[in-house]
């Protein structure tokens, strides 16, 4: 038997489920006996009706043919956005064709290879916002359980959640479209200083020390929520000096900034912060300043080689710089030249704190 508390939850998720446009026939034969399955049904049926115009499946011929690209062309480049092969299948969401023909027309214009290696970007990127999404769900969860001493929930109640999910994701496609344009807005002026040609900036890396023995002791939700901070900080900082992120590479955050004072800056200040951090224990940075090399959102170059070998040797809670304009930066004292792993040169070098 249901009770009534039961019978309640079931109804909210049927209403939920027709609200969003799904058939009623396909609503009436949600299995809510077996609740383990209940989640995944009723989240196939909502994002059927929320993310996609049409149910119609394609083959990877007729996609090719849409989009007017070889199929094998089209199958390379599906497979490096992180899509699986669909082999024969009609796998393909007819709305896959209007994406593919932009591919195409930016093969005509750039050549096929650096068009695939934009495609493998955009694949890699959009995963990890997706699994990012992911995370903000299960987070939220977990959270609220530990705020009220509540248990997670499970059975019907859960699928409510899920629904709520399903809902919310939807809006992150909406607010991409206007953030990867304000991304453009910011890389548009660059057009006309010959990118991917070399160029000078300052490479700062910024390493955390006692993660891993902090994590052992502390646990891993104490540990990710003080790496969440330590990344938040790092993003705040470089932005606000002209800089960006370039990446994070476990526990060590890559920025890159216009001059090395500025770089110089967010690293000093970035070591301050991990140090008045209550789980945190310290860090240690390297800068380098001189030519650098841009090719798909990473950095390249013996600047980067110089700046990841910096932090390797600097002590917790200092930076050691190399490059013109390192004697200016405020704090920086010389400490002559090093021999840094892999490098036939010593360098010289300057460390504030």
């Amino acid at each position: 038997m249901v009770d009534d508390a039961e019978q309640a939850l079931r109804n909210k998720i049927k209403l939920r489920l027709l609200l969003a446009g799904a058939d009623v026939e396909s609503v009436d034969q949600l299995n809510f006996v077996e609740s383990e399955q209940t989640p995944a049904a009723a989240v196939s049926l909502l994002r059927k009706s929320l993310f996609w115009s049409s149910d119609e499946l394609i083959t990877i011929d007729e996609l090719a043919q849409r989009s007017g690209l070889d199929v094998e062309l089209c199958r390379r480049a599906r497979m490096l956005m992180g899509l699986p092969d669909p082999g024969e299948a009609a796998l393909c969401r007819l709305e896959e064709a209007e994406a593919f023909e932009g591919f195409a027309l930016g093969m005509e214009l750039f050549g096929v290879e650096p068009v695939l290696q934009f495609a493998r970007v955009i694949g890699s990127a959009l995963a990890s916002v997706a699994e990012a999404s992911l995370s903000v769900f299960g987070r939220s969860l977990t959270e609220r359980a530990d705020d009220s001493e509540a248990v997670l929930p499970v059975g019907d109640a859960y699928t409510l959640e899920v629904l709520d999910a399903v809902e919310a994701f939807q809006i992150v496609p909406m607010a991409l479209q206007i953030l990867s344009k304000l991304q453009f807005d910011l890389v548009m002026d660059r057009l006309t200083e010959a990118p991917g040609q070399p160029s000078f900036a300052a490479v700062g890396f910024v390493d955390l020390t006692g993660s891993t023995r902090a994590t052992a002791e502390l646990g891993v939700d104490t540990m990710a929520a003080a790496l969440t901070r330590f990344e938040e900080w790092s993003v705040e900082l470089t932005v606000a000096r002209g800089g960006r992120v370039v990446k994070y590479i476990g526990d060590e955050v890559m920025f890159l900034a216009p001059e090395i004072l500025s770089a110089a800056e967010v690293a000093t200040e970035l070591l301050l912060r991990v140090a008045d951090d209550p789980v945190l224990e310290s860090a240690r940075a390297g800068v380098a300043y001189g030519s650098v090399l841009s090719r798909d959102g990473d950095y390249f170059g013996s600047t980067v080689n110089l700046a990841a070998r910096l932090v390797d040797k600097a002590k917790p809670g200092s930076v050691l710089l190399t490059g013109d304009g390192a004697s200016d930066c405020p704090g920086a004292v010389a400490k002559g030249k090093r021999r840094l792993r892999d490098l036939p040169e010593r360098v010289d070098t300057w460390r504030i704190g």
